[in-house]
């Protein structure tokens, strides 16, 4: 019951991640969404466009979680979606609403989960096996890091 209710709270600081987003977005101009810190760096876009895209890689890890015994989750090069999807152009409105759609869509799957469905495991290729839960740990972590960047990066 405690590992669920532990769930419950991260799903929360999951759905939050949106507004934080949003509020960081009202507070910087588009050039400085683009500025890289230095090369190689990603400028706060191609942040926000790597957390739009890990939502579509995360979808596709809970589905296969929650009707697949145990399957392997794909892994993927987050660095090269980036570039390759070209954040760097995409609108700040764009990315945002692309993050926004995607994250309530995965807290709508996630919200039907019982404490059962929490537990199904995954194989992921570099942590190993994990649950559902775990997952959503991960992932509210890998939320507050990127958020991080992205305030850094800004400035704000």
């Amino acid at each position: 019951m405690a590992d669920l209710l532990e769930c419950v709270i991260q799903m929360k600081g999951l759905a939050e991640t949106a507004g934080r987003l949003a509020k960081m977005a009202e507070a910087a101009d588009e050039p400085r969404w683009r500025m890289r810190p230095s090369p190689g760096v990603w400028a706060p876009i191609e942040v926000l466009g790597h957390l739009a895209d890990f939502e579509l890689i995360l979808g596709a890890r809970l589905r296969a979680m929650l009707t697949l015994d145990e399957p392997a989750l794909q892994a993927y090069d987050g660095a090269r979606l980036a570039e390759r999807a070209r954040c760097l152009d995409w609108p700040v409105a764009r990315a945002l609403e692309d993050f926004c759609r995607r994250r309530r869509e995965n807290l709508e799957l996630l919200e039907t989960c019982s404490a059962e469905d929490l537990s199904r495991m995954g194989i992921h290729p570099t942590r190993g096996r994990l649950t559902v839960a775990d997952v959503v740990a991960v992932v509210l972590a890998h939320d507050t890091d990127h958020q991080g960047q992205i305030r850094d990066r800004l400035g704000l």
